[in-house]
């Protein structure tokens, strides 16, 4: 790793040799990292090829579909379902019986089943129902179970189609036929898709096509040409004629009742996807909608139970999907949350001048307030809270003097000890966005903004810029003190990201109480202890570990810092350093930490890609269980994560996989819960309100 270091260097050195200097009108007349600062243009570290030219801000970002949940229909009174197919606008559930009609249902506007003696022959002819028997341009398509494709001019006898694989369907076995408006026939078959163009020609398309299942038991074609297929393993959305995205998974419980689907059938004006499993026919509803009614609704729910003492937190609810009643539990990191949904509001309220963003901003916080409190040391901030009755039960088998729940001093509450960097990080955030938007124009808001920020910085650096906890210890993760990142090796790893949070929390606070002394620490870190050179190197990735948890902590600190430094040498050495940073990260579409590194460095910034993770992140914040493992359009890399946990080799969408925080590894393919459990969506809320105030989208008109 030294010899890396070493190398890093010297690459950096030899970028910079003829590099004009710039003067640091706060550090003097002889700037560090002159000689090491790569340029801008270093290539290493840039993302967008410069020839791509600048964004043009702002982006207007249009409505957009959603596939949402729907209601559960109970299967109707026969065996199983062979076939749904809407019928003079009912949807009918069929079971066949060696090629004849045995069984048929229609639903009713209740939602129950009756039974219909329809004819067979009389509505679809001599041929098998849509599913396996098409007419494109009066020639007859149809499928015989085991036996392949037949064809032949409408009336006349069908021939045997005597080319699969390359010049026909992929398998003798085809479970399903489609046709579109443009003439093309789709073939579904147990190991992937075939189509035959109005040309005659043929196409397989499997996993490494984008096909994310192959095993297909059923499709059907909407009105605008897009099929849906259905799959033993969940359902799968294609857009075979449109550009970017074009390939949907929805697997899971989020989506649908049970993922065997035998069954499937699109509504007329295709709102509403219909897939027989047997838990049930699912519902998916085609639901338009907008970035910002999403962010309301989050807030919304944000609102109704996701809030405990004002802190943000997730829920859990008594019924997935009737949920009547919830709780909150106590969090690790309830201030890191709470802090995320501060911020977002706050720049809500800085794009909107909404002022019931204003109030929620406020309510939230001022629960990191009573974080800050609770202890009753001041500036030693508790994880969290829990009422006496609770946090009495807690560490209640341990001795007095190693329980980390300990009793506030005015005994209302409990409060938990050995609180993180990750929550100081959090408040910091919440100080500067809190502040800019909101406390600087309220003078009691101000007052109490300036009070609480003094207290924890003061708490910090008085004690060597390390968190000391109440027994007099420093926490474990509680420091960003030189003598602990320059020179205890086994704090290498995060020599680069808690010099980078130190350097974060000193600016903010100046900015905040205007304090010198403050300003003072930061120039002192910066000059005497290289901190300013540790965060070029602010993000390490190791060979055998990827920590997405410090991506998250150290994009919270790079964006107070990122907005308040106006020096010219220290604001080149942060934006290098924040690239270096994103050109990790970036393959992720991470919508945060582009926008975050889009305030100082846009051009080299996947716009496009953070849109549409702001388009994929779920609005339905239930942590269901979703897998990715089994699917034939995705690799697995050779090793594990950090957990030991298997990761994929690419990151799939925020819609086809569990995403609840910043902090989770987005490649890991299998995920998720029983729904239970209620992600508070502060998470979405951030990025889509920083993207807002900082001018980078807008919502179409």
């Amino acid at each position: 790793m030294r010899l890396f270091l070493l190398a890093l260097c010297s690459l950096s050195v030899f970028a910079a040799e003829n590099t004009p200097a710039q003067k640091s009108e706060l550090l003097g007349a002889a700037p560090p990292l002159d000689n090491v600062v790569p340029a801008l243009d270093f290539p290493d570290h840039m993302t967008r090829d410069p020839k791509a030219g600048p964004w043009h801000f702002p982006i207007a970002v249009p409505a957009f579909e959603e596939h949402v949940r729907g209601a559960t229909i109970p299967n109707p009174p026969m065996a199983g379902i062979d076939y749904l197919i809407y019928s003079a606008g009912d949807l009918n559930a069929v079971r066949v019986s060696e090629g004849k009609e045995a069984e048929r249902f229609a639903l009713d506007a209740n939602n129950g089943w009756k039974q219909t003696e329809i004819s067979w022959r009389r509505e679809f002819g001599a041929s098998l129902p849509l599913n396996l028997g098409v007419n494109i341009d009066n020639t007859l398509w149809r499928a015989e179970p085991g036996e392949g494709l037949f064809t032949g001019p409408n009336g006349s006898k069908l021939e045997p189609t005597t080319h699969y694989g390359v010049n026909g369907p992929l398998s003798t076995s085809i479970t399903g036929l489609a046709a579109d408006s443009r003439g093309t026939l789709w073939v579904a078959t147990p190991i992937g898709l075939s189509k035959r163009s109005s040309d005659g020609k043929w196409t397989a398309i499997r996993g490494r096509d984008g096909l994310p299942y192959e095993d297909i038991t059923c499709l059907a074609v909407d009105n605008r040409d897009r099929l849906w297929i259905g799959t033993s393993m969940g359902v799968i959305h294609y857009r075979p004629y449109e550009t970017g995205r074009q390939w949907f998974y929805r697997q899971g419980k989020r989506y649908l009742p049970d993922d065997k689907v035998t069954a499937i059938a699109v509504s007329p004006d295709g709102t509403k996807v219909y897939a027989a499993t047997p838990a049930g026919i699912g519902t998916i509803n085609v639901v338009t909608t907008t970035l910002l009614e999403r962010a309301n609704a989050i807030e919304k729910k944000i609102n109704e139970r996701h809030r405990r003492y004002g802190l943000v937190a997730e829920c859990i609810l008594n019924d997935a999907l009737n949920p009547t009643t919830h709780h909150i539990d106590d969090n690790d990191n309830d201030g890191l949350w709470t802090a995320y949904h501060v911020s977002a509001m706050s720049l809500a309220y800085g794009a909107t001048k909404d002022p019931a963003a204003k109030e929620s901003a406020k309510e939230s916080m001022h629960a990191l307030y009573m974080l800050q409190n609770a202890s009753g040391i001041p500036g030693l901030v508790a994880r969290s809270v829990l009422p006496p009755e609770q946090g009495s039960q807690r560490d209640a088998d341990r001795p007095e003097d190693k329980r980390q729940w300990r009793k506030t001093p005015d005994g209302t509450m409990y409060w938990k000890s050995d609180t993180s960097s990750d929550e100081i990080d959090g408040h910091f955030l919440a100080f500067y966005a809190y502040y800019e938007h909101v406390a600087q124009y309220d003078p009691d808001e101000k007052k109490l903004c300036v009070e609480q920020c003094k207290k924890l910085i003061d708490y910090i650096v008085d004690n060597n810029y390390q968190l000391i906890d109440w027994h007099g210890k420093r926490t474990r993760w509680g420091f960003w003190n030189p003598e602990s990142l320059n020179g205890d090796p086994r704090d290498f790893a995060e020599n680069g990201l808690n010099a980078l949070q130190m350097l974060s929390f000193l600016r903010t606070s100046y900015h905040v109480t205007g304090d010198d002394k403050y300003l003072k620490h930061y120039k002192k870190l910066i000059m005497e202890h290289h901190y300013l050179s540790n965060t070029l190197l602010s993000k390490k990735e190791w060979p055998d570990e990827n920590n997405h948890s410090d991506d998250q902590l150290g994009y919270v600190a790079w964006y107070p810092i990122l907005q308040l430094e106006k020096d010219p040498v220290i604001r080149r050495a942060l934006t290098q350093g924040v690239r270096r940073h994103y050109r990790i990260v970036y393959p992720e579409k991470p919508s945060f930490y582009a926008f975050v590194t889009a305030t100082v460095d846009p051009n080299q910034v996947d716009i496009a890609g953070a849109i549409e993770n702001l388009t994929e992140i779920p609005t339905d914040r239930r942590v269901w269980e979703q897998k990715n493992s089994h699917r034939a359009d995705v690799e697995q890399l050779w090793r594990p994560n950090r957990f030991g946990k298997p990761v994929l080799t690419r990151v799939v969408p925020a819609d086809e996989r569990v995403f609840q925080k910043w902090n989770g590894d987005p490649y890991t393919p299998d995920d998720g819960g029983d729904g239970r459990v209620e992600d508070d969506g502060a998470a979405y809320l951030l990025p889509y309100w920083m993207a807002r105030y900082h001018g980078f989208i807008s919502e179409a008109q």
